[in-house]
């Protein structure tokens, strides 16, 4: 099957028939423990059964840490203040075509597939995308360095949590690679800084001054060290296939011992659409 073959596929083949989906009151630390529960990192937020708005974890990190939520828990916080709305959908019959179209214009990497009254029937995601990268003999044939974007910006070991949180928001990023020396030791992105806040959060309880502050806290607190990695000459099948099999959102291109590219999701989204 070629990636354009792949493209005329109908959502409802592509698509998970069974995503996370909770109502749009329920509490931020539930929505985001039932989308820990499916191994993923967004819930669809639901009204009477109609979708309502998409809670991601870029929303999280985005939102938490301001005037309005420092003084909180996610406990006390509604999902549906953190979600993304209104939401672009597609219905089962449409083609994957229309949903890549979707991602690549609005900058997303996931799209709810819903009945003609918003009912949730599945999600297209970046694992979705990068099960059907890994499948198809054309992404074989090309090289990860023909996709990869270049990483705009990289961080030390001593780099502040809120400094990369904040180029993460800049460059619309995933993941930021983290270098000692010049040396590729580590990335963090937006699970590790969800992570970082979330933890933070539940254990201040309202009085920070019980823990060390998040402004001190720095990206040797946070790294994930083993990554998904590959060099520049490997093909993108190869990097679907490992985005796919380690359920994470970005395979770091590294080139003696070098950061030199990331393939994400929206890097998907464009081999798809043959951009």
């Amino acid at each position: 099957m070629s990636m354009e073959e792949a493209v005329l596929k109908k959502a409802s083949e592509v698509m998970d028939p069974k995503p996370p989906v909770v109502d749009k009151d329920v509490s931020l630390s539930h929505a985001l423990e039932v989308a820990s529960k499916a191994k993923t990192d967004r819930v669809i937020l639901t009204e009477e059964g109609s979708i309502r708005g998409i809670l991601t974890l870029r929303n999280v990190i985005f939102k938490l840490g301001t005037v309005r939520t420092k003084s909180t828990v996610p406990s006390a916080l509604h999902a549906s203040s953190f979600a993304s709305e209104p939401v672009a959908t597609v219905a089962p019959e449409d083609p994957l075509l229309k949903a890549l179209r979707a991602m690549a214009e609005g900058g997303f990497t996931s799209t709810p597939v819903a009945t003609g009254d918003g009912g949730v029937v599945g999600l297209i995601s970046r694992w979705e995308l990068a099960r059907l990268v890994a499948e198809a003999p054309a992404a074989g044939e090309v090289s990860v360095r023909d996709y990869m974007r270049t990483p705009p910006v990289t961080a030390t070991l001593q780099t502040r949590i809120l400094h990369i949180r904040q180029l993460i928001l800049q460059h619309d990023l995933s993941v930021v690679p983290v270098t000692e020396e010049g040396r590729f030791v580590g990335v963090v992105g937006i699970d590790e800084i969800a992570n970082v806040f979330l933890k933070y959060y539940e254990l201040s309880r309202g009085e920070p001054k019980r823990i060390t502050p998040l402004k001190f806290l720095v990206a040797a607190d946070a790294i994930t060290l083993r990554p998904p990695r590959l060099t520049p000459d490997a093909s993108l099948a190869e990097a679907a296939a490992k985005m796919a099999g380690e359920r994470y959102r970005a395979v770091v291109v590294i080139d003696a011992d070098k950061p030199v590219g990331l393939i994400t999701g929206i890097e998907l989204v464009k081999a798809l659409l043959g951009r």
